[in-house]
């Protein structure tokens, strides 16, 4: 598998978030340069940019209460305006120019001269008295201006956005991974952690899972040397059973002297020495066994497998019985099989069912019970008839078997839940490790 360093993949997302911002930048700027050649080719539009900027002036001018020698007010307009020209004239004089920074000190003393015929004029109304103004402005760099900064921001937007994009996808991935191995950490090794990508979180998912096979594997055969153990222990307690018999029945005939001679009594003497001998080489055996085997140590909440569910299902009937319900149980006998579930787990699952079917089962028609190999794990239904109570029917809001729910579904199972007026049915599929 090629591997990727992660620093690497991030300089050519970042390479290519430039050169996309870029395409980006310079295909604005020649859309916006289009635009504005095809509007500043239209006489309409460029008058219609002198308009505004003579009703901004006159806008100005009115509410600042400016009257016609206040050149100082005019140029601090024009300033702020920056790409706009403005002369004004009052009859047939001149009394301000921005360009050349030219005003004069009353209005009789301008300058004789008029607008030039093909400069087109506008009265401009002080406090004072009425002038004529002939506007110059160059708003097609102005908006050459603001097409820069669009274009700029549109380059930074695009940038951020796809750096952001990438960065987003490995902090969810980041995040996922996070929580897949919290679910380690709480025990659920059924679950596969993710692997995407060929960098360094894809090589850490891949260490982690290995991980997590080898817990699942260190766990199986935890519970096999313990199945085996417990096997053990019930082979070794018949075997030793059987000598204890067969010794206390030697030494009884002794020890009540129903022995006809004494040949006979030392032959039954003979006979105890030997099933003591053959004890202390049993237990001998038996300790070696336990010694060899997993410490006792470990935790006692252990995974599943068919025997261990097998039992559980026997309690739950038991406990039916014991309350004077009917019974018919099926069972799977497969005995290599593990499921990814722990057995105080699994025990609080039977628990919630067969406290639900004790509260509401009808006890005259029979419970039935079944667990069969499905694909990928173990099914195991319940079926029972509803107790029709005629008077105080309880209401349940069914707190233990969404508990039940909860439980199977975090184990990587589901319990599905059927009822209607007359019968209850629910099925609990408990998933098998691979």
């Amino acid at each position: 598998m090629f591997k990727m360093r992660l620093e690497f993949k991030l300089a050519i997302c970042t390479i290519i978030s430039f050169l996309i911002a870029s395409m980006v930048f310079l295909a604005v700027r020649k859309a916006g340069n289009i635009w504005i050649e095809n509007s500043f080719r239209d006489f309409t539009f460029v008058e219609k940019q002198q308009n505004l900027e003579l009703e901004s002036l006159q806008e100005y001018i009115s509410k600042n209460h400016v009257s016609a020698l206040d050149y100082h007010q005019v140029s601090h307009w024009v300033k702020k305006r920056e790409l706009t020209a403005i002369s004004l004239y009052y009859g047939d004089r001149l009394i301000y120019d921005s360009t050349i920074s030219y005003h004069a000190g009353n209005l009789s003393s301008g300058r004789l001269t008029s607008p030039l015929p093909w400069q087109k004029t506008y009265p401009l109304h002080f406090d004072d008295i009425e002038v004529t103004a002939v506007i110059s402005t160059f708003s097609q760099h102005r908006f050459e201006d603001k097409l820069n900064m669009i274009s700029l921001a549109a380059f930074f937007i695009t940038f951020l956005l796809l750096m952001l994009f990438y960065v987003q996808k490995k902090v969810v991935y980041i995040h996922r991974l996070v929580q897949e191995i919290k679910n380690i950490e709480n025990g659920n090794l059924n679950f596969p952690i993710t692997m995407r990508g060929t960098d360094e979180l894809a090589f850490l998912a891949q260490d982690v899972d290995k991980m997590r096979h080898s817990l699942l594997k260190q766990m199986i055969r935890f519970q096999k040397v313990r199945k085996d153990r417990d096997q053990f222990a019930v082979h070794m307690s018949h075997d030793l059973r059987t000598p204890i018999t067969s010794l206390i029945g030697y030494l009884d005939f002794v020890n009540q002297k129903r022995c006809p001679t004494k040949e006979i009594q030392e032959q039954y003497l003979q006979k105890a020495e030997e099933k003591a001998l053959q004890l202390r080489e049993l237990s001998e055996n038996m300790f070696k066994h336990f010694l060899t085997s997993v410490d006792e140590s470990q935790s006692e909440d252990i995974l599943c497998d068919t025997s261990v569910i097998n039992q559980l299902i026997d309690d739950g009937l038991v406990l039916l019985e014991s309350h004077l319900f009917q019974c018919t149980a099926s069972k799977s006998e497969e005995d290599s099989l593990f499921f990814a579930i722990r057995k105080a787990s699994l025990q609080r699952v039977f628990d919630n069912i067969f406290s639900n079917i004790l509260k509401y089962a009808d006890p005259t028609v029979p419970v039935v019970i079944s667990g069969s190999r499905a694909d990928g794990g173990m099914v195991i239904s319940f079926h029972n008839q509803i107790r029709q109570q005629k008077t105080g029917t309880v209401s349940s809001a069914g707190i233990g078997l969404k508990s039940a729910e909860m439980i199977v579904q975090q184990n990587g199972g589901y319990l599905l839940v059927h009822k209607n007026e007359d019968s209850f049915e629910c099925s609990l599929f408990i998933p098998e490790i691979t």
